[in-house]
Parts: C-alpha cells; sequence; structure tokens
C-alpha cells in the first residue's frame, strides 16, 4: 500500500517552486503526493475561464515531470483566499483530506511567508491539524523568502535533491503562463538549493521546518 503525502498550498505553481525536487524524489519512492490547491492563481487574467484551464493543465505537465499527478483544487479567489475559508467550510476540507488520506507527512507555506495567501494557507492547515490531535508530521516551505531567520531555531529536514534538482526546473518551465513571476523568482530558487547543498554536503538541497 502506497503511502501518501500531502501538499497543501495556494497557487498551482508553488510545490514545484518550494519543493518540486522532493516531490521527485517521494515520487520515485513509491509515495503518493496530492497537492491541495487553494486558488487557480487567476488574478490579473482578463477572461478567468481560460486562465483556470491553461494553469490547470499546467500543473498536470508538470506534475508528470515530477512523477506524480493528484491535484485537488478548491478554488478559491486569488489574493483573497482568507475572504473565503470560512463561507466555503475550508477548514473542514482540510480535515477530511487529512483524515481520508493519513497522510506520512504534510507541507505546507512557511508562517513567515510575506505573501497573505500563502500565511492563510498555513493558518488553516495548522488550526485543522491541531483540531484533529494526530502528529503527521507538518512541514513548512518557503516561496518568496530567501532566507527564513524566524524559523531557524526549528528542527529541519534537508531533502539532497541532487539528481533532480534539474528536473524540478524542467517541470517550473511547464508554467509559462507565470514567466514573469519565475524571471524573479529565479535566483531565489538556484541560491536556495546551492547553499543548502553546500551546507548539507551535496550539490543541491531542499529544507524544511517542522512546525508540527
Amino acid at each position: 500500500m502506497k503511502k501518501n503525502i500531502l501538499v497543501f498550498c495556494s497557487h498551482p505553481d508553488d510545490l514545484d517552486i518550494s519543493m518540486g525536487g522532493t516531490a521527485a524524489i517521494y515520487a520515485r519512492k513509491g509515495y503518493r503526493i496530492i497537492s491541495v490547491i487553494f486558488s487557480y492563481g487567476e488574478l490579473h487574467y482578463l477572461k478567468k475561464e481560460v486562465i483556470v484551464k491553461r494553469r490547470i493543465q499546467e500543473v498536470k505537465n508538470s506534475g508528470r515531470i515530477l512523477g506524480y499527478n493528484d491535484f485537488i483544487f478548491f478554488g478559491l479567489p486569488d489574493s483573497k483566499i482568507a475572504s473565503q475559508i470560512e463561507e466555503k467550510n475550508i477548514k473542514e476540507k482540510v480535515k477530511d483530506l487529512i483524515n481520508r488520506y493519513g497522510p506520512d507527512k504534510i507541507f505546507t507555506h512557511s508562517p513567515s511567508d510575506p505573501m497573505p495567501d500563502h500565511k492563510t494557507v498555513n493558518k488553516v492547515v495548522f488550526e485543522a491539524l491541531k483540531e484533529i490531535k494526530k502528529d503527521y508530521g507538518l512541514y513548512s516551505f518557503d516561496v518568496w523568502n530567501v532566507s527564513n531567520f524566524k524559523e531557524k531555531r526549528r528542527p529541519k529536514m534537508i531533502i539532497d535533491i541532487s539528481d533532480t534538482f534539474y528536473l524540478k526546473i524542467k517541470a517550473l518551465r511547464e508554467f509559462k503562463s507565470q514567466t514573469h513571476v519565475m524571471i524573479q523568482l529565479a535566483p531565489a530558487i538556484f541560491i536556495r538549493a546551492k547553499w543548502f547543498g553546500l551546507k548539507n554536503g551535496c550539490k543541491y538541497a531542499e529544507r524544511f521546518y517542522k512546525l508540527m
């Protein structure tokens, strides 16, 4: 029976940016990875129905490259995720998914991430797990933080992604609708992977902090 990993993120490309190499490692080991995406990331596009279809396809394409293709979309409004958390009963949906899959590990945004949508997702997942009262192992990842000083005293998990780093880059290239964002994030993605690798005796690595 396959072990499950749940990843809760705000936008379709958040998983790939923050833990694409790790996702590929787990997929190779036979884990089933379920990405739960709160928003389609449709902001700044004139025709929502067009960009939503495109972003779903981008996620499917990147997932195939990394070795998995299980996705759940909540469809909350991009940049306003917090406005519909209660209305759409999202915390209960998160709890239901955790109970259904019984994951080996759970990943979500860092509470120190500066983007409001990312903070909201972290808060919902953290509160859901507190109410479940079972230790599944909750780990945080960074999207916009190059470094993370606020959480440095927490237990760390380092994953050597030397064999999957360029697979991660290939997957990120599938998000063609987000080229402008990828250009901004590319230096941070490379610097983080190289720095964590150097500090841990490998070429590239991804770092996570254990929140629960």
